[in-house]
């Protein structure tokens, strides 16, 4: 089954889908997109003591023909970080989560994926954050590998072994 198709189908009710997306100079397969506002009120929801909004930034990438460039990874990253998000006066945290379809991944590559950081701040934390996740998923050996902070996502997506 294709791995879009399974995204789009298990996620439908969270996420908002456009397919061949492209940012900056930078074409995906897929982007889904999560908003979660919340707010606390007084008496009636007109009157809010205060409110943040969390979002989600799924990039997925259909490239199994060549390698994971990581320097122009973390230029993505950085790139979704300033001109991409927008930060609000509600804006509290958001995540950016990279899926690459590759082949082929060796045990340098590997390591990389493993070792791979993303942490931001907006106003040392008062105009809230960002985190990267990074999922690289092998269809030849049916295995996903996982960044330290997104260890565990792609056995939660369902499609990966």
């Amino acid at each position: 089954m294709n791995i879009i198709k399974q995204i789009k189908d298990k996620y439908s009710s969270i996420f908002d889908f456009e397919d061949d997306f492209t940012i900056g100079n930078y074409k995906f397969n897929l982007y889904a997109r999560y908003k979660q506002e919340n707010a606390k009120c007084f008496i009636s929801p007109a009157t809010k003591i205060y409110s943040y909004t969390n979002n989600e930034h799924i990039f997925l990438k259909d490239d199994a023909n060549s390698d994971i460039d990581f320097e122009e990874l973390k230029k993505f990253f950085m790139y979704v970080y300033k001109d991409f998000i927008k930060v609000d006066s509600n804006h509290m945290s958001s995540t950016i989560t990279v899926i690459y379809i590759a082949s082929k991944i060796d045990d340098i590559t590997e390591r990389q994926i493993k070792k791979f950081k993303f942490d931001k701040s907006y106003c040392f934390g008062f105009k809230g954050f960002v985190k990267g996740k990074l999922i690289v998923f092998d269809p030849s050996t049916n295995k996903a590998y996982e960044n330290k902070l997104a260890l565990g996502d792609a056995k939660k997506m369902g499609f990966f072994a």
